[in-house]
């Protein structure tokens, strides 16, 4: 059994698609904030859950591009959509390609674009922190996260469910 390799991607802001302009990107690190504590009687410390750490995409575009610049500044947290589509296939037996999409949503924290020299390509990166991020493969949600409504659906299960309707905030 072999490997499922990324074959190709696309980035697409706002509707608008970033093939042949989108060099790299960073999906976010999906990471729990947790605290050590060790209680009279343990035989060790356990890591408490406390939440979740930011969520984080960057990428990098090969040019300094103009839709990204004019959302600069967007007052609203989850203001801007952004999805990476992926297409991951094996060289083993199973040939079939899989088609992986995270959709995300959040404002752009950081754009550098870097030097601009004679002859050579400008890169623009940006940092995007996350209010939304779903990972779906093959039309099937494996993680949805709503950071703002408190929602973690994981493998179709709501593991924040019985907070937020102890909160009274549950549908």
């Amino acid at each position: 059994m072999l490997p499922k390799i990324l074959r190709n991607f696309n980035v697409i802001i706002e509707g608008r698609p970033m093939a042949g302009i989108a060099e790299e990107l960073k999906l976010p690190d999906l990471e729990r904030k947790t605290e050590e504590y060790r209680g009279g009687g343990m035989l060790a410390p356990v890591a408490l859950d406390l939440g979740m750490e930011l969520l984080s995409l960057e990428f990098t575009l090969a040019e300094f591009n103009a839709d990204v610049l004019r959302s600069w500044g967007i007052l609203d947290a989850g203001g801007i959509n952004t999805r990476f589509l992926g297409a991951a296939r094996s060289d083993g037996g199973n040939t079939n390609t899989d088609a992986i999409e995270v959709s995300v949503r959040g404002r752009w924290k950081k754009i550098e674009q870097g030097s601009a020299k004679t002859a050579e390509m400008a890169k623009m990166k940006v940092e995007m922190p996350l209010t939304y991020y779903r990972y779906t493969l093959n039309g099937q949600t494996l993680i949805e996260i709503d950071v703002i409504t408190g929602k973690e659906v994981v493998g179709g299960v709501d593991r924040s469910a019985s907070l937020l309707q102890a909160l009274g905030m549950a549908s």
